[in-house]
C-alpha cells in the first residue's frame, strides 16, 4: 500500500512538472512521456511510447543528440546543455537539457531521463535584447572580472575601428591611451567595487591611435549572488558635440564683437553728427539769430542795411536747411521711406561717379529693417567702387523669394578687396547679420568685386504697403 503510494505521489509530481520530462532506454525507446513533453513538442504519450531513433533530434542536430545520448549512457550527467529540438510540426524548439542515467538495483544504466525546459521566451527576450545592443549608437563593452572582453557591439566597432572578433577575450582595457591610463584604473576599480559612474568626459584610443573623445557611463555587473563580476561601459562619442560647441563658441564670440562693434559704431556716428551739428547747421542758425537781431535794429534807422542783412540771413537759413537734410538723409532717407527701395537705390546710382545699372528690385515693398539694410549695403558698396576700385560700371541687383532677400553689388574693378581691413564693410556684415542674414565678399585680383547679401524675411512680414 506505501509502495503504491509513493508510485502515485510520483507520477503526480511528473504529470504537474513544467518540464518536459522523457525516459528512454539503452535502445532509444521511449519509457516516458509528461503532460508536458506533449505540450512542449505536440506529439501525445500515445505517439511516443515505445518509439526510438531519438525522434525529437533535427537532421543538423542528430550527431550532437547521439552523443549526447551516449555519455548518459556511459554515465556521465548532463546540466545546462542549451539546444535546439524538433516539434510534431516540425518547428524547432529552443530547449535546455538536463540528463541522467537512470539505474536498476544493482546500478546498472538501463536507460537515460531526460528534462527539456522550453527557453523559448528567454532566447526571444535574449534576441531582442542583442537587437537593441547591436542597434544602439552608443559603444557598450563589458569586461569581466580581470578587463578580459565579453561584449563588444557594432557601434564599438564603428566608433573604435576594432572588429568583434579582434576585441572578444582580449584584456588590459587597450582602448585606454597612455596619458590616460591612470584615469583609465581608476574608473575600472571603482566601477568593480561597485559604484556607477556617469557622464565622464575623456578621451580613448581607436585602432589607427587616433583619439577621440567620449562620454563614459559604466556600472558594475553582478552574478545572481549579487557580487561584481565585471563592468558594462557605454562609451558615446561626443566629436559631434564638441564641435558644435566650440562652433557656438565661436560665434558666441563673433556675437559680442559684433555688438561691440555696432555700439562704438554708434558711439563714433553720435559723435560725428554732434561735431556736424555744432560745426554746421548750429553756428549757422546762431549766425542767422545775430543777423535778424541786427536788422531789427536797422529797420527804422537804416532799412537798406536791414534788407541786406535780411537778405544774407535767408541765405543763412538755406545753407542751414541744406545741411540738416544732408544729415537727415544720412540717418535714413525720406526718400526710402516715402517712395520704397527702388527709388532709393535710383538717387543713389543717378549719384555715383560712374555708371550704375539696376538689374531688378521687388516690385512691392519690404519690411523696414530689410529696405535700411539693403539701401546701406548698396550705400557703402557704391562709395567704395568710387574711392577704390577703378572701376568703370557697377550693378545693382535685388531679388525676394518665399522667406528671404538678396541684394547683390558687382562691379568690374581692380578687385582684391579686403573685408577685414576696414570697418565700412564689417558694419555692412554687422547690420546684416543683426537681422540673421549674412553677406558674402568676392574680389579676386583684376576680376572686380562682388558683394552679396542674404536676409532672412519672416513668411508673415515678407511684404508690407
Amino acid at each position: 500500500m506505501g509502495l503504491q503510494r509513493a508510485q502515485d505521489e510520483l507520477q503526480a509530481l511528473i504529470d504537474s512538472s513544467p518540464l518536459a520530462l522523457v525516459e528512454f532506454g539503452l535502445d532509444t525507446r521511449i519509457r516516458l512521456w509528461n503532460p508536458a513533453a506533449e505540450r512542449i513538442f505536440g506529439w501525445t504519450r500515445e505517439e511516443m511510447l515505445g518509439r526510438g531513433e531519438l525522434p525529437m533530434a533535427p537532421p543538423h542536430k542528430r550527431a550532437e543528440a547521439e552523443d549526447l545520448f551516449a555519455r548518459v549512457a556511459a554515465g556521465a550527467a548532463i546540466n545546462d546543455y542549451e539546444t535546439v529540438r524538433l516539434r510534431k510540426d516540425g518547428a524547432l524548439v529552443p530547449v535546455s537539457i538536463a540528463a541522467a542515467p537512470v539505474r536498476d538495483g544493482h546500478g546498472g544504466v538501463t536507460g537515460n531521463m531526460v528534462a527539456y525546459t522550453d527557453i523559448s521566451e528567454r532566447k526571444a527576450q535574449e534576441q531582442r535584447q542583442q537587437a537593441l545592443i547591436d542597434a544602439s549608437p552608443v559603444a557598450l563593452v563589458e569586461f569581466d572580472g580581470d578587463t578580459r572582453i565579453r561584449l563588444w557591439n557594432p557601434a564599438a566597432e564603428r566608433i573604435f575601428g576594432w572588429t568583434r572578433e579582434e576585441m572578444l577575450g582580449r584584456g588590459g582595457l587597450p582602448m585606454a591611451p597612455p596619458h590616460k591610463r591612470e584615469e583609465s584604473d581608476e574608473l575600472w576599480a571603482r566601477v568593480l567595487a561597485g559604484e556607477v559612474v556617469n557622464d565622464l568626459e575623456t578621451v580613448r584610443m581607436r585602432k589607427d591611435g587616433t583619439f577621440v573623445p567620449v562620454s563614459i557611463a559604466a556600472a558594475p555587473v553582478r552574478d545572481g549572488s549579487g557580487a561584481v563580476v565585471g563592468n558594462m561601459v557605454a562609451y558615446t562619442d561626443i566629436t559631434e558635440r564638441n564641435f558644435l560647441t566650440a562652433e557656438l563658441h565661436d560665434r558666441l564670440e563673433d556675437l559680442a564683437a559684433s555688438r561691440a562693434r555696432i555700439v562704438t559704431a554708434g558711439d563714433v556716428e553720435r559723435r560725428r553728427l554732434e561735431r556736424n551739428l555744432h560745426d554746421g547747421a548750429q553756428q549757422r542758425l546762431v549766425t542767422l539769430a545775430l543777423s535778424l537781431r541786427l536788422a531789427m535794429a536797422k529797420l527804422d534807422s537804416d532799412p537798406a542795411a536791414a534788407r541786406d542783412r535780411l537778405a544774407g540771413a535767408a541765405e543763412e537759413l538755406t545753407l542751414a536747411l541744406q545741411e540738416l537734410r544732408e544729415l537727415a538723409r544720412g540717418l535714413h532717407p525720406a526718400v526710402l521711406t516715402d517712395h520704397g527701395l527702388r527709388a532709393a537705390l535710383e538717387m543713389l546710382a543717378d549719384r555715383a561717379p560712374l555708371p550704375v545699372e539696376i538689374e531688378q528690385t521687388p516690385e512691392q515693398r519690404l519690411p523696414e529693417p530689410v529696405e535700411a539694410a539693403a539701401y546701406f549695403l548698396v550705400a557703402e558698396a557704391l562709395t567704395n567702387v568710387a574711392k577704390y576700385a577703378h572701376a568703370s560700371a557697377a550693378r545693382i541687383n535685388v531679388s525676394a523669394s518665399e522667406g528671404c532677400v538678396v541684394v547683390e553689388v558687382s562691379d568690374d574693378g581692380a578687385g582684391g578687396a579686403d573685408p577685414a581691413s576696414g570697418s565700412g564693410l564689417r558694419g555692412l556684415a554687422d547690420r546684416v547679420e543683426a537681422l540673421g542674414g549674412s553677406l558674402e565678399v568676392s574680389s579676386p585680383g583684376g576680376a572686380g568685386t562682388s558683394l552679396r547679401a542674404a536676409i532672412p524675411v519672416k513668411r508673415s512680414a515678407v511684404f508690407h504697403g
